[in-house]
């Protein structure tokens, strides 16, 4: 999982920014479908995100699978919140801290956050890794690279970090816990940028638009629910040493290889058997657990299927690729398929051309263990 970066990759008393606030370790939250996920926030009554941040960092593996290089990097987050911005005016000014006045004052209070001070932290995040210096960061930038080396004591872990522990660090800066929220992982000296009691979801998105050969990119996203108890203090109480501090009711981790486009023989008419067209793929891998960097060897696993393919209908071979991913594909020397690991698998395929004056047809298969 995840949160084993922090134990295997970095020695327990050398993280970034310094040593861990305690040794304690509460519950993970279960590794659940997005959908779950959305299903046990609720419906959103307030949230602020930001899109497409620009970075670049040596980071997990480029497109054709070599590790180390320089690569540009999207974040996007999205913090749904659980109280609503407005109609609060009166609780606000009450014993609830949760409850946020902003759209009836128009002054951004505690129920909010300020959505620069958001972006700011992702960046600065981000460039704890080395070379990547987004425009507009300080001087102080320079020398951050070496206080990572120097915080974590492995050099090559900071400047060919996996994708997987990036994406770890920018939670942490961000919940203060490790991914699954079973343990903090911030300094003594350090508070995490958003409280997790005022939450009801947290959506992060790391995209590499350039680590796909034939496609548009590749992204890892975790989405997390929180738990209502814990805005109201559950969870909380240091002399309850069976109550679990862990703020998560659930979350969900995605790896999604977009708009693969790959000449493929397909179709039901005399003319599409006589010549192989293009076919734009988007896989989907839901629960996904695993920490490297395997997003090179899936599409490959997924351009070799469709090259070989001579069905009729999208239906059918979307069905073979999400069952070639399940059943034939393999991580490393380990025999087990992905059925094992519980991966839910979505494959959308486009066909551009088939419809004349449509911009495509398309047909999606979701296909679980």
């Amino acid at each position: 999982m995840l949160s084993s970066f922090w134990k295997t990759t970095l020695p327990t008393n050398k993280m970034p920014g310094g040593p861990p606030t305690n040794d304690t370790t509460d519950p993970p939250a279960p590794l659940v479908s997005s959908f779950r996920v959305r299903a046990d926030a609720g419906e959103p009554v307030a949230v602020v995100r930001v899109r497409n941040l620009q970075g670049a960092i040596p980071v997990g593996r480029d497109a054709w699978g070599r590790s180390g290089k320089l690569q540009p990097v999207l974040l996007s987050s999205e913090v749904s919140f659980a109280q609503p911005f407005s109609g609060n005016a009166a609780s606000s000014s009450s014993a609830s801290t949760s409850a946020s006045a902003s759209g009836d004052t128009d002054k951004l209070d505690a129920g909010t956050v300020h959505y620069g001070n958001l972006s700011k932290t992702l960046l600065s995040s981000l460039e704890l890794w080395g070379q990547g210096k987004p425009s507009g960061a300080g001087p102080e930038s320079a020398g951050v690279a070496a206080s990572a080396i120097a915080a974590t004591g492995f050099a090559a872990e900071v400047t060919t970090p996996r994708t997987a522990d990036v994406f770890e660090l920018l939670w942490v800066r961000m919940t203060g816990r490790v991914v699954d929220g079973s343990r903090i992982a911030l300094p003594l000296d350090q508070l995490p940028f958003l409280d997790s009691a005022k939450l009801r979801s947290l959506s992060l998105t790391m995209s590499l638009p350039k680590a796909s050969l034939l496609g548009a990119g590749v992204s890892l996203t975790t989405t997390a629910s929180f738990r209502d108890d814990f805005s109201k203090g559950g969870g909380k109480n240091d002399d309850d040493k069976s109550s679990s501090k862990n703020p998560l009711r659930s979350y969900s981790r995605t790896l999604r290889i977009q708009g693969l486009h790959v000449p493929t023989l397909i179709g039901v008419n005399s003319n599409e058997r006589k010549a192989k067209q293009m076919v734009v793929a988007d896989v989907e891998i839901d629960r996904f657990d695993v920490a490297d960097d395997i997003h090179s060897d899936l599409e490959r696993t997924i351009v070799e299927t469709m090259e070989a393919s001579s069905f009729e209908t999208l239906e059918a071979l979307a069905s073979q690729v999400a069952n070639k991913i399940l059943s034939d594909f393999r991580i490393g020397d380990d025999p087990a398929p992905m059925k094992e690991r519980g991966w839910q698998v979505k494959v959308c395929l486009e066909k551009p051309i088939a419809v004349p004056f449509a911009e495509c047809p398309a047909v999606e298969v979701t296909m679980r263990p």
